[in-house]
């Protein structure tokens, strides 16, 4: 195709460009930040569950064909499985083999990803976890200079556009404390609760029925009869989302199901909390963030109702390992 031609004759239009997961966009935002201060950089932020046609085709596959000197990937698993990182893996693959391995950076975010079978056993790959985020940003640039690339001086033309777009969206994230913030994060809430017992009842439908799960709009809980991961939200104020936050805790007895008249004979120790914060990615879509990691990963309801399941899991096998201490008993009742 034409679009295909054009980096052969002009020079790609980009020093880089970025491929990611939405789960991911708060890294690539943070490499897209770094990298712009003397490259220039394609990141697009999206929705990455939906295509927008044949245009949005079109303009995702360029810059990841032939119009970047590099292709970082940011790899997590289903990275290739989405629709939209699907059309992304075929360009990068398409441009590898048309113009060489040498242009992909890949990134591993995870340990436990399996990673694609058509990325050479000799491609290096750079372990996030390990080196972060400025040993990235160092290497990315190394790779450029290597392929050519100008590492340009930062001009205040050029700082002020990046300022521009951030303000937009810093002023975009205020609506998380709106009231129509506060519905669009209630539903989100319900959202993610409607995940977690669904997935529990696939689970229990393939045999395991041993996981007991009970919600409400606002509490969900699941559990054995050893050992419970307790899901709640809180919200001080009913017309805005100030100082609301989401809790994912781990404790070591069956806590009473939300809305239940069950009895409590012991009393549970908290095992583990996690708080999670709304948040609005800069693909302007509604999620979760956990505190003490904001810049990290943005999470979909889903993907966090998965992570949920699979915890409380882990936590019911350390207990069937003896490596949960039980709780002290004693004669009463009582509600977490």
């Amino acid at each position: 195709m034409a679009t295909e031609n054009r980096a052969a004759k002009d020079g790609p239009r980009y020093d880089v460009a970025i491929s990611f997961l939405a789960r991911d966009e708060p890294i690539g935002a943070a490499l897209r930040d770094r990298l712009s201060e003397g490259l220039s950089v394609f990141f697009y932020p999206r929705n990455q569950e939906e295509l927008a046609g044949t245009d949005g085709l079109e303009t995702m596959r360029t810059p990841f064909f032939d119009d970047s000197r590099v292709v970082v990937v940011l790899y997590r698993e289903p990275w290739g499985k989405t629709p939209w990182t699907r059309v992304e893996e075929t360009a990068i693959k398409d441009g590898c083999l048309e113009h060489g391995w040498d242009r992909l950076f890949f990134v591993t975010l995870d340990g436990a990803s399996e990673l694609p079978i058509w990325l050479p056993r000799t491609h290096v790959r750079f372990n996030y976890e390990i080196f972060g985020l400025e040993q990235a940003v160092g290497a990315i640039k190394a790779r450029v200079l290597e392929c050519g690339g100008i590492i340009e001086p930062m001009t205040a033309l050029k700082r002020a556009a990046i300022y521009k777009e951030d303000a937009r969206y810093q002023e975009q994230r205020k609506v998380i404390s709106s009231y129509e913030g506060m519905a669009i994060v209630r539903d989100k809430v319900i959202e993610l609760i409607t995940e977690i017992n669904r997935l529990c009842d696939e689970i229990r439908a393939d045999g395991n029925t041993s996981i007991v799960v009970g919600s409400n709009t606002g509490r969900c809980v699941i559990r054995n009869n050893s050992i419970s991961l307790v899901v709640g939200w809180r919200q001080p104020y009913s017309n805005s989302t100030d100082g609301c936050s989401l809790t994912v805790a781990e404790f070591n007895a069956p806590i009473p199901l939300p809305d239940s008249r069950e009895m409590s004979f012991s009393e549970p120790t908290t095992l583990s909390e996690t708080t999670f914060l709304p948040e609005l990615s800069r693909a302007r879509e509604f999620g979760w963030v956990a505190e003490h990691r904001r810049s990290a990963e943005f999470l979909s309801s889903a993907t966090l109702a998965d992570r949920c399941v699979i915890q409380f899991l882990d936590l019911a096998t350390r207990a069937d390992r003896g490596e949960v201490e039980p709780p002290s008993w004693r004669v009463g009742s009582g509600h977490f």
